[in-house]
C-alpha cells in the first residue's frame, strides 16, 4: 500500500508529521532560529492536519486499521498542543507536548515501515 491509496487527510497529516521530523533533525544540525521557526511553524501545520483528519468521517478498511496508533498518536498530539497553547508557561503540559511529538514521530516511522 503506498501513500495515494490513503484518504487525502490521512495523507495531509503523514507529510506534516515528517515535515516535523524533519524539522527537528534541522534542529538538531545545529540551525538554531531556522530550525526553532521550521519545527513551530510545523506543530501547527500537524496540528491542522489533524483537526481536518478528525473532522473527516470515513469508514476504515482493515488496511487503514493500521493506522490506528498513528491516530491515536495525532489525537494525544492534538490534545497536548491545545493544553500548550492555552497556557505557554505550564510546564507539565510543555513536556505532555514534547513526549507527543516523540509519539507521532515514533509512529510514523513504524508507520512508513508497513507502508515500505
Amino acid at each position: 500500500m503506498t501513500m495515494m491509496h490513503l484518504p487525502t487527510s490521512v495523507q495531509a497529516a503523514v507529510r506534516a508529521a515528517q515535515e516535523l521530523r524533519e524539522a527537528k533533525q534541522f534542529l538538531r544540525s545545529g540551525h538554531l532560529i531556522k530550525g526553532v521557526q521550521r519545527q513551530d511553524r510545523a506543530k501547527r501545520e500537524l496540528y491542522q492536519a489533524v483537526q481536518g483528519l478528525m473532522q473527516s468521517e470515513q469508514t476504515q478498511t482493515p488496511i487503514q486499521k493500521s493506522f490506528d496508533p498513528f491516530v491515536m498518536a495525532l489525537e494525544d498530539y492534538q490534545t497536548a498542543y491545545d493544553q500548550r497553547q492555552a497556557d505557554s508557561t505550564n510546564g507539565p503540559a510543555a513536556l505532555a507536548l514534547v513526549k507527543a511529538v516523540k509519539k507521532v514521530i515514533g509512529e510514523l516511522d513504524r508507520l512508513e515501515q508497513v507502508l515500505n
